[in-house]
Order: structure tokens, then C-alpha cells, then sequence
């Protein structure tokens, strides 16, 4: 099970959209020239298609969500709120499940300034603060990871020639919740590696 949440309100998209000529017209973070599913309701947890993607239960559990963030900033908008809950609700509902939180920025936040190296580290643990505080979660569940920029984003549509675009799908923090994968030094089956593996590889935990 995988949420995607592009950031619907952060400001670097309404740069983009006037720089760039894009629409987003349903508000989803995803721009209408590639968005499959050009009307989405308010928010839905979508893909990088646009689609909503429906989260399911079952015995396994593996969850992700994906929070952006406006560029030098490690506060997550409220945009989030419905998702944090589902969230803590199947962490209720499976309490073996681990809680893995990867922080990253974008190469341009990283080459501002020598100080911003910590703000992937600050944006993990305003994720690790908000599952602990505001919705109940055991710390010991959680443990969090700085990426810096070693491990750009996957989801780009690379036939944008936009490096606004690219470097803000890098403003983020991956949250991973799992109950076969209990952590990332000892990933037994290829399906934990094919979703763990590069950060195991390009992440440094840190607390």
C-alpha cells in the first residue's frame, strides 16, 4: 500500500505555474498535461499520475507517504492532516508495524548555505514530533534517516526541462510504516530491498 501526497498549497507551485505557463486545475500537485485523472476531488491522496489511490488493509501492512515542503522551510502544511490520521489508525490497528522517516532536501537548499545540512534531519523529526505528539505513537517505533540529496526523487517527469519542478519534489520527507521490515541493516527478501534498499544505501540513521 503506498500514499503519495504531492503538496496541493506550498507557494514554490504557484511560482511554477505562473513561470511556466502549468495548470494544475484540480489542485492535486499534479499538472494537467500529465494528469490522468483531471478531476480529483479535494483532498485525495493521489499518485504521479493524479489518481486517487484507495488504501486498503490486510495482514501485511506497508505504508508510505510523501510530505513536500517549501524550499529552506521544515514546517509541514496542515495539507496533510487526513492522511496523519489514517496513518495513526493503522499503526493502532498493527502495533508490530515500525515507523522508518527519511528526511531529504534538494541540492540547491544544500548548496545555500553550509548550515541547511541539517534541515533534511529537522524536516525527519517534524514528522517523528507530530506522529509522537499528535497522534499517539510510540517513539521506539520510529526511527529516522537523513538522505540530504543523495537520493533525488524518482517521481519527475523528466520530459519538463523545469529544475523548480525537479528540485521540489526533492523538498521532502518519506515516511515508511511496516510490519515485516523491523529495519534497514538486514533486508531479507528482494521485495524489502526494492523498497528499502537505496536508503539503506544513501541514508544515515540518526536517531
Amino acid at each position: 500500500m503506498t500514499i503519495a501526497v504531492p503538496s496541493k498549497v506550498i507557494p514554490q507551485h504557484e511560482n511554477v505555474r505562473t513561470m511556466q505557463a502549468e495548470v494544475d486545475s484540480d489542485g492535486d500537485g499534479v499538472f494537467d498535461a500529465i494528469d490522468e485523472c483531471p478531476e480529483t476531488l479535494p483532498n485525495r491522496v493521489v499518485d504521479i499520475k493524479g489518481c486517487e489511490i484507495i488504501i486498503e488493509g490486510g495482514e501485511a501492512l506497508e505504508m508510505e507517504l510523501q510530505g513536500f515542503f517549501a524550499p529552506l522551510s521544515s514546517r509541514l502544511i496542515n495539507t496533510y492532516d487526513k492522511e496523519f490520521k489514517k496513518i495513526e489508525e493503522k499503526l493502532n490497528e498493527y502495533l508490530d508495524a515500525n515507523v522508518f522517516i527519511f528526511g531529504h532536501l534538494s541540492s540547491n537548499e544544500l548548496a545555500l548555505s553550509k548550515s541547511n545540512d541539517n534541515l533534511s534531519r529537522q524536516r525527519a523529526l517534524t514528522i517523528k514530533n507530530r506522529l509522537i505528539t499528535e497522534h499517539h505513537i510510540a517513539s521506539d517505533r520510529i526511527t529516522t534517516y537523513d538522505c540530504l540529496d543523495r537520493y533525488p526523487s524518482t517521481n519527475i517527469d523528466l520530459s519538463y526541462d523545469d529544475p523548480e519542478q525537479m528540485e521540489s519534489k526533492n523538498r521532502r520527507v518519506v515516511l515508511k510504516a511496516s510490519r515485516q521490515v523491523k529495519n534497514l541493516s538486514n533486508l531479507k527478501y528482494a521485495s524489502y530491498t526494492e523498497s528499502y534498499g537505496k536508503y539503506a544505501k544513501h541514508c544515515e540513521l540518526f536517531e
